[in-house]
């Protein structure tokens, strides 16, 4: 199946955001907050596990578990 990259990079941030609430590393609502105020985007989400943990991206996070 080919994916564009439009729905591709919408996975991608909706697999963060899952992330970091099954982590608990930030409510629904601070996401909402903090993605409305500095966009929806990879960059945003990736902020927050950065604010909150010290780790780079979830990616970085799951390789030091």
């Amino acid at each position: 199946m080919i994916q564009t990259h439009g729905i591709y990079l919408m996975d991608k941030l909706n697999k963060i955001f899952d992330f970091i609430v099954e982590w608990n590393i930030a409510t629904e609502d601070e996401i909402q907050l903090v993605t409305k105020i500095n966009g929806w985007n990879e960059e945003s989400l990736n902020d927050i596990i950065y604010v909150k943990t010290g780790y780079r991206n979830m990616e970085q996070m799951k390789e030091s578990e």
